[in-house]
């Protein structure tokens, strides 16, 4: 009970240093973006509204605290298909140790692809590549049969070219069963660490998000997240997953950041600033696997896609 309390104790006190780094950040650009690319295709395919709803392994990275929820040994993996040639690769697994609580482990990988090189007169020089690695070391545990807390530790590298820059951060969660039936609220703040840059250095994508997850109806999850990034306006996120006899599932959400901008300049394209937050899913169980899908469309910057398997021991 004492590692509890001291853990509680870590929790507050990193709340409010958070709520200190709110007040003091400037609004603007960010280092180390990647860390705000969403991971897991269940989470992604439910529109990014998985903050009171986190219960397998991509609590990892979306809600440490979800980590307290899983019943079994999980696995994942997740391949996107991004913008350009841009690609990144998701790996996580947990690892529940009983009372002790639930140990996770993450694995994110972004490569750019080819860049092309100019020099100061506009002639093309050799190509080269930016990518971005990340681990991440995750625990959840119970503190009640209400309470659930966690902790994710981020460390991660950028290199551009022959240049590279390390850096580390910490995400912290909670999650509390209300007192009314089948609802539950989770909080989580993501990228809490120190400025990190090549040369000069920035503040991370410091996240903060809020939600609520309703469960009350048989195969059918229900999920509401308010998400504030420190550097731009507030978004809306709404999510659901209804599996069929616990064999196919379709999931969809939908992110909403404030305004629906018609965006004039793209006239040929189909009202890109209300499909820019439309996500859709599916998954399909056999056995201990799970395969997954998730589409998200980008208004004027096209779609995306991306392909997982979640492996379940039982």
């Amino acid at each position: 009970m004492k590692v509890k309390t001291i853990f509680i104790l870590v929790f507050t006190v990193a709340i409010l240093s958070l709520f200190s780094s709110f007040l003091l950040a400037d609004q603007g650009t960010t280092s180390a973006v990647f860390l705000k690319l969403e991971q897991g295709v269940r989470p992604i395919g439910m529109g990014g509204a998985y903050t009171a709803a986190a219960d397998d392994v991509n609590s990892v990275m979306w809600n440490p605290a979800g980590l307290a929820r899983v019943p079994d040994i999980q696995i994942t993996f997740m391949h996107t298909i991004w913008f350009a040639s841009i690609f990144y690769d998701y790996l996580a697994a947990c690892y529940p140790a009983g009372e002790i609580g639930t140990f996770g482990i993450g694995l994110v990988y972004v490569n750019s692809g080819p860049i092309t090189s100019w020099d100061n007169v506009g002639n093309q020089g050799a190509s080269f590549t930016a990518s971005d690695l990340g681990i991440n070391l995750a625990y959840g545990t119970k503190i009640n049969k209400e309470l659930s807390l966690g902790a994710t530790i981020k460390l991660f590298n950028e290199t551009i070219a022959s240049s590279g820059a390390f850096g580390f951060a910490i995400d912290l969660g909670g999650l509390y069963k209300l007192p009314v039936k089948d609802f539950t609220l989770g909080v989580d703040v993501e990228n809490l660490g120190p400025n990190f840059g090549f040369g000069e250095a920035f503040m991370l994508p410091i996240m903060a998000k809020v939600g609520v997850s309703y469960t009350g109806v048989k195969n059918l999850l229900l999920d509401l997240d308010y998400i504030q990034p420190i550097e731009t306006r507030g978004i809306l996120a709404v999510g659901m997953e209804y599996w069929y006899k616990d064999v196919v599932c379709l999931r969809m959400g939908y992110q909403y950041q404030g305004e629906i901008d018609p965006d004039n300049l793209f006239t040929d394209v189909a009202s890109p600033g209300i499909m820019a937050g439309f996500v859709a899913g599916a998954g399909v169980k056999l056995d201990i696997y799970e395969i997954d899908y998730a589409f998200r469309q980008y208004g004027v910057l096209d779609s995306t896609h991306r392909i997982g398997l979640t492996l379940k021991f039982k």
